[in-house]
């Protein structure tokens, strides 16, 4: 279906993170009203249901850039800053919010950093690559 084998590491990396990031917004849109509750008693399910739309774009702008012969230079730098954009907003969440998150909702935010970390990190590398070969 995807081809996996032919495919670089940058390209894969965009395709998993498409895929994660359109079941974790479809989650997110699914259980809006409880997520909220679990991760702060003040927190709307609007906010939770704003994050799962995005996460939707994000994941679709993933699918979409990773055909083809692989994303674009640009689309890379997009990807690779809208993951530190993620870094950044959630340590400001947790230094700012400390207070009114449950241990759960602090937790769940730790856990989407990892993850987004862990995409960054194969993008980084991918991107890396791509321009090593590049160069050759």
């Amino acid at each position: 279906m995807f081809d996996l084998a032919t495919r670089s590491l940058l390209n894969k990396t965009f395709l998993a993170d498409g895929i994660f990031s359109l079941i974790a917004g479809s989650a997110l849109l699914a259980a809006a009203q409880p997520l909220a509750a679990v991760v702060s008693p003040a927190l709307s399910p609007a906010v939770i249901m704003a994050l799962g739309a995005g996460l939707l774009v994000w994941g679709a702008f993933h699918l979409a850039t990773a055909r083809k012969g692989g994303p674009s230079a640009l689309a890379t730098r997009i990807s690779i800053t809208g993951d530190i954009l993620w870094q950044v907003g959630s340590l400001a969440i947790l230094a700012s919010a400390y207070s009114a998150l449950t241990v759960a909702g602090m937790a769940l935010i730790v856990v989407a950093m990892v993850g987004v970390a862990d995409f960054l990190f194969f993008k980084m590398r991918g991107a890396s690559q791509a321009r090593l070969l590049q160069a050759a």
